[in-house]
């Protein structure tokens, strides 16, 4: 292995220096990773249906840099109607190429998709932006199926300062951890409130059940015992004893008392005493 060191003045171009002299040196103090400002550099956001747009910023890795001055589109390939998968966008030093390119790879289908291995070699060293969860059938990419991997120091990470830069991995790590948990913890929590309300409202069917039935078996107990009282008068001897009935009703006291003379009966005017008298007289006699 050699030792190598420099930069010294040449004498007679024995000292000799290119690019990659140059990166090498810039990268013992400047870690690899996006910029920071903007804040947004190099994000990756939703676009208008399988796009997605990378937004301007820089980045470096192992001493070389690129810049993006503008809105970069990327077209995904469209989803699978039953399978997921999980396209990895990165930032990509090429040796081969001379450049840092930007690179979507895409994902293999599957029902439960990993996202694809980043290359890290003598030929390339990429760094991912963020990882696009397709789901099966989706037509349309938000912001929700982005997993931004900026701040996740062993995919990219922040370029901070000289020497060293910030390790952003556990943070990461721990803001990812607490939104697990805290989907998870709300997710356990609705799904208890739905399991009360649909508890308490079939208590509530059933007590209604309950209360309608036991009304339905009073009434027909008190129906049966109306019936009892009159079945003995609806029977094959019905017309007599409906005549029975009759008789009985009218030789009933007042009010349904009956004699065998009509009377009529009011007021007129009795002009020999000059005053009102009362009238009552038999208009039908049998």
């Amino acid at each position: 292995m050699a030792v190598r060191s420099g930069f010294f003045n040449s004498v007679n171009g024995d000292r000799r220096y290119d690019a990659a002299w140059f990166a090498e040196y810039f990268a013992t103090f400047i870690g690899d990773g996006v910029f920071p400002n903007p804040s947004n550099g190099l994000q990756l956001v939703e676009g208008p249906g399988m796009r997605t747009t990378i937004k301007a910023g820089k980045g470096w890795i192992k001493g070389y840099y690129v810049t993006n001055d503008s809105d970069y589109i990327i077209q995904h390939d469209i989803a699978d109607g039953i399978l997921k998968r999980i396209d990895r966008i990165v930032i990509r030093l090429n040796h081969l190429k001379r450049q840092i390119e930007i690179v979507l790879k895409k994902g293999s289908q599957a029902s439960s998709p990993t996202a694809p291995t980043i290359q890290r070699d003598a030929e390339a060293y990429e760094l991912v932006l963020a990882d696009i969860f397709i789901n099966a059938g989706t037509t349309q990419i938000t912001q929700a199926n982005i997993t931004d991997q900026r701040l996740n120091n062993s995919l990219c990470g922040i370029v901070h300062g000289v020497v060293n830069q910030v390790d952003t991995t556990s943070i990461f790590n721990q803001y990812q951890s607490w939104f697990n948990n805290y989907s998870v913890t709300k997710a356990n929590e609705f799904s208890a409130w739905q399991n009360n309300v649909t508890t308490a409202l079939e208590a509530w069917i059933d007590g209604q059940e309950a209360d309608f039935n036991a009304w339905m078996a009073a009434e027909k107990g008190l129906f049966y015992d109306w019936f009892a009282t009159i079945k003995d008068i609806l029977d094959t001897n019905a017309a007599g004893n409906l005549y029975q009935l009759i008789e009985d009703h009218k030789a009933a006291p007042f009010p349904h008392f009956t004699v065998d003379k009509v009377h009529k009966w009011g007021f007129n005017y009795n002009s020999n005493l000059k005053c009102a008298q009362i009238i009552f007289e038999v208009v039908v006699e049998e």
